[in-house]
């Protein structure tokens, strides 16, 4: 028997909290490239590389640096700044490196991909409220969103969107969506 909606109460949505009843604690990285401040989580690290220079792919837009190798494999590597800003890639400054991140795609083809960075990575463990949105007005490809961490503006990169565009870049697998 159906039961009338009428005189429901609204259940409120409680937070997520770990056991203990504290708030989680996200352990992330600061990740600068030429222009912008990445902030991803640590466990989508694989390992930072000094820079080595991409063995470069045929018909690659300006933003793919081409492919390193790493552990054995052929990781295709690109230039986040390239990429949001529509820009070529330019001199690569001496204190650059190149981090490798755990691909959030289920394709075997890339499980990960190489981003171009200005320098090494910092930790940093965000904390409930310590991010503020800032919005995005370009709408840049890649982009998951804009925020304030403490002082600083920082970019969520969407990794699944970056892994869709690499792989096409990659290996034209895929369309653009």
């Amino acid at each position: 028997m159906a039961t009338p909606t009428k005189g429901r109460k609204k259940v409120a949505r409680k937070k997520v909290l770990r056991r203990s009843g504290k708030n989680p604690d996200i352990h992330c990285m600061l990740i600068p490239t030429n222009r912008e401040l990445l902030l991803i989580p640590t466990s989508v690290m694989a390992e930072v590389l000094e820079f080595q220079q991409p063995a470069m792919m045929d018909s690659a837009p300006p933003w793919m640096l081409g492919q390193v190798e790493w552990e054995g494999r052929q990781v295709p590597t690109f230039s986040f700044s390239a990429l949001i800003n529509g820009t070529e890639n330019t001199e690569i400054p001496k204190r650059s490196k190149i981090i490798i991140l755990k691909s959030l795609s289920d394709s075997g083809r890339v499980p990960y991909i190489g981003l171009l960075l200005g320098d090494l990575p910092r930790p940093v463990i965000v904390k409930d409220g310590d991010l503020q949105e800032t919005g995005d007005e370009k709408k840049a490809m890649g982009v998951y969103r804009r925020v304030n961490f403490g002082d600083e503006e920082a970019i969520i990169p969407d990794l699944d969107r970056l892994t869709h565009l690499v792989t096409h870049a990659a290996f034209g697998a895929l369309p653009i969506t």
